[in-house]
């Protein structure tokens, strides 16, 4: 009888401890518009897992919600994890998202004669026509390459921001687990009009 409550109780502590490694949690962030600094409702954002040691995250529109009207947003059940972060200012979500595969490393989109940044043209196969909003800039690094820095990207096609660092990167957030602060994101809202998605009906001739 002793035996067999050990290993129940054993039973029970494995089962707890695999249901602990595979916990998910939930992501709570406030949308600050750059310039005002006053929370930004009706915004959308998805987090794209990163794929560990490279520049290269793969969009899973299941990871997404809308802020509210003091600018809240709540994602459960996101696994522990590093996600780049993207987001629109219509809550749309446009077709053919799901499962893309986002390569924004500068060192993989080489920049062209007609001086586009590298990391345009990293991303844009998987993104389609890429525009920078007002507040980025240009600096050359990565062996000399052209890159887009410490602004924004904006997907034309997509209806997709993304918010680049001061290396070109894309930003990321981590979850790390239970307990997971809330954290601010500012967020560019002076962006351009999006084209419509593939296959909508045009409006007017």
């Amino acid at each position: 009888m002793r035996r067999r409550a050990i290993a129940g109780a054993t039973l029970l502590l494995c089962m707890l401890a695999a249901w602990s490694c595979g916990a998910r949690h939930e992501f709570v962030a406030t949308l600050i518009d750059t310039v005002s600094k006053k929370p930004v409702p009706s915004a959308r954002i998805i987090l794209a897992p990163k794929k560990e040691g490279k520049l290269e995250c793969t969009i899973d529109t299941s990871l997404t919600a809308v802020s509210n009207d003091r600018g809240e947003i709540r994602i459960p059940n996101v696994a522990p994890g590093e996600y780049v972060v993207f987001y629109n200012l219509s809550a749309s979500l446009y077709p053919g998202l799901l499962g893309k595969v986002v390569n924004y490393d500068p060192e993989a989109g080489p920049s062209d004669l007609s001086l586009v940044p590298a990391n345009f043209t990293a991303i844009r196969p998987s993104l389609g026509q890429l525009m920078g909003p007002k507040g980025a800039a240009f600096f050359a690094i990565r062996n000399g390459r052209l890159v887009f820095v410490s602004g924004y990207i904006f997907s034309l096609d997509f209806d997709l921001a993304m918010i680049v660092g001061p290396e070109g990167e894309l930003m990321t957030v981590r979850i790390v687990g239970s307990g997971t602060v809330p954290i601010k994101i500012e967020i560019n809202t002076d962006l351009p009009k999006p084209n419509p998605p593939r296959g909508a009906p045009k409006s007017g001739r």
